[in-house]
């Protein structure tokens, strides 16, 4: 028998790089129904563990805003608070035309996620912008129906991850977010960044991380299935002092 050949796929955004290698599972006629099914799903997959999940799939359009992109929590006060989603989308709307307008109607990358199941339950609204198209103060002025916070996108722990994963944890409940709304949404503009994927077979499943990064972090998984290895990192960048 020839040497295994290792499914590599690697993608890169902003200085994020997300790599998988993988031994896909081999169908056996000692396999069960269900054991069966679950293998040809992995095998026919057109997804890779660079992107499978929502949460993946945002992580990477968040590491295209880089270094210089914040997070800022808008929120309702008592008199300007919508009681209902379309509600919500109402303000949201006439906020990104303002800040359309601020801009001289030229466009900017955006990512957004509307909540409103914990804490107090009081509907809010998470939105990550570029520190090149707006600062902390324009946001404020820009947002008239309650208070904003803004932290730093890129903290020195859990990378993009941190804020994917944030960014997906509620789902839709059928009356404060309702049934078919994406968790989050991003601008076209954004979309139209991320590179494609890389797609090459190797025989070996060893990951590389450089020894100068922001972060990183790997993991892996072997059983009858197949043996899968991942690693994700950030490149380190001159003068940061995360």
């Amino acid at each position: 028998m020839g040497e295994a050949r290792w499914i590599c796929v690697r993608q890169e955004a902003g200085p994020l790089v997300k790599e998988c290698r993988a031994l896909r599972p081999r169908l056996s006629r000692t396999d069960s129904p269900e054991d069966r099914r679950d293998k040809l799903q992995i095998i026919n997959s057109p997804h890779s563990a660079v992107c499978r999940s929502p949460t993946d799939r945002l992580e990477l359009r968040l590491a295209l805003f880089g270094y210089r992109g914040s997070h800022y929590t808008l929120t309702f006060d008592s008199a300007s608070l919508p009681s209902n989603f379309p509600g919500v989308r109402r303000c949201l709307r006439a906020f990104m035309a303002r800040a359309r307008r601020w801009k001289g109607c030229q466009p900017f990358d955006w990512v957004y996620a509307i909540e409103g199941l914990h804490g107090d339950h009081r509907y809010h609204v998470h939105m990550v912008l570029s520190d090149e198209d707006f600062s902390p103060a324009e946001v404020r002025h820009l947002w008239r129906y309650g208070e904003v916070d803004d932290e730093p996108l890129l903290l020195p722990y859990g990378g993009f991850y941190r804020l994917a994963r944030y960014f997906t944890k509620e789902r839709t409940d059928g009356v404060i977010i309702p049934i078919g709304r994406h968790p989050w949404s991003c601008s076209r503009s954004l979309n139209a960044k991320l590179p494609p994927p890389m797609r090459w077979e190797d025989t070996s499943g060893a990951i590389e991380i450089p020894d100068d990064v922001l972060w990183a972090r790997r993991g892996d998984v072997a059983n009858d299935f197949g043996s899968f290895y991942y690693a994700l990192y950030i490149k380190a960048h001159n003068g940061s002092l995360l």
